[in-house]
């Protein structure tokens, strides 16, 4: 993942198809005929030293480990460790087809300054992992 700061933007390129996310910083709301897409619409803010990302508008059904609606919301809240070698996520989703209850994801990942991202080839999603946990 190759993240770059901005005035008003926050730009993730992640090695996972290619994947390319904005993160609009400049206090903009989500537009309300805005469509659904793969990876939605993001604005973010500081909280000290922690950056909150609010994703909507996210197509559904773009995750394979369950199904969900258009209507999921995802508030993520990046950390770094103390030393700047780690960066931890919170990811707590919501979504009101599919979710009694916020569920919560947790990532982490190491400083890797020298490493190059590229597109992961042949990268399919596991059609089987997706039917065995759907839900109605």
């Amino acid at each position: 993942m190759d993240i770059r700061q901005y005035d008003d933007r926050i730009e993730i390129r992640y090695g996972e198809w290619n994947g390319r996310r904005t993160i609009y910083m400049d206090g903009r709301t989500r537009p309300p005929n805005q469509a659904a897409s793969p990876l939605g619409y993001s604005v973010g803010r500081y909280e000290g030293n922690t950056l909150v990302v609010e994703t909507s508008g996210v197509s559904a059904n773009i995750t394979f480990w369950f199904t969900h609606s258009d209507q999921l919301k995802a508030i993520e809240r990046y950390t770094r460790s103390a030393d700047g070698k780690r960066l931890e996520v919170i990811v707590t989703l919501e979504d009101p087809w599919s979710l009694r209850q916020p569920m919560q994801v947790r990532k982490a990942w190491g400083w890797a300054p020298t490493e190059t991202i590229s597109p992961y080839e042949n990268c399919e999603k596991p059609t089987e992992f997706r039917k065995a946990t759907s839900q109605p």
